[in-house]
């Protein structure tokens, strides 16, 4: 591996945080981090949404949809 200490991955799933959006990413311990959390917040809401390394081939690397991340301690917005 070269000196890079960033490497450019490419997102694709759930929008509005994926929609095939690059961003640059660090290594860990020298390789590919295998999930990754994007966190964005819109309408005061955060939305959490992880992503699992899809298959290697060259940069960017591409990171498919696993799952949305909820609060649990949260209240829910339920209206009465």
């Amino acid at each position: 591996m070269n000196e890079k200490t960033t490497y450019r991955a490419i997102f694709y799933g759930a929008n509005p945080i994926a929609a095939g959006t690059e961003r640059e990413l660090e290594y860990v311990d020298g390789g590919y981090q295998q999930t990754v959390t994007l966190e964005v917040t819109e309408d005061g809401a955060t939305i959490r949404r992880v992503f699992k390394l899809g298959h290697v081939t060259e940069e960017p690397i591409s990171y498919r949809f696993v799952e949305d991340l909820h609060d649990t301690a949260g209240e829910a917005d339920v209206p009465n």
